[in-house]
């Protein structure tokens, strides 16, 4: 016999109270503020240009052909196990993060391993 069919009457009550607050109370206020004439910087939505933080040109850079997108693509799939996506090491896939030592010791001048640091995506508890 198939499963029954989600619907909203079998929803877990809690499920049923979730709510998307990324503009919520906070923003509502913060705007309000806004309108009084203060200073609001809005930091809930992402977006680091606001705080004056510069473009990465990195990507631009590197992807600045299709040849090479792919070619940078399938060089990655080469070094994974599993394909993208599929776990790894936790501190991040040893051949990228080798590249991005190198890169830091190149660009900042420090010396970095790629055992030195872990590569993260997003915000994470370490």
């Amino acid at each position: 016999m198939p499963p029954k069919a989600l619907d909203y009457e079998s929803l877990n009550e809690n499920v049923k109270k979730v709510q998307y607050a990324v503009r919520g109370e906070l923003y509502l206020r913060a705007s309000e503020l806004q309108k009084e004439g203060k200073k609001i910087i809005f930091t809930n939505v992402g977006n680091p240009h606001a705080l004056g933080q510069k473009p990465l040109t990195f990507p631009r850079q590197d992807c600045s052909s299709l040849a090479d997108a792919i070619s940078r693509a399938k060089h990655y799939l080469s070094v994974t196990s599993g394909g993208l996506g599929a776990y790894s090491d936790s501190r991040g896939i040893p051949a990228i993060r080798k590249e991005v030592a190198e890169f830091i010791e190149n660009v900042m001048v420090i010396q970095v391993t790629k055992n030195s640091y872990f590569s993260l995506m997003g915000p994470a508890k370490v």
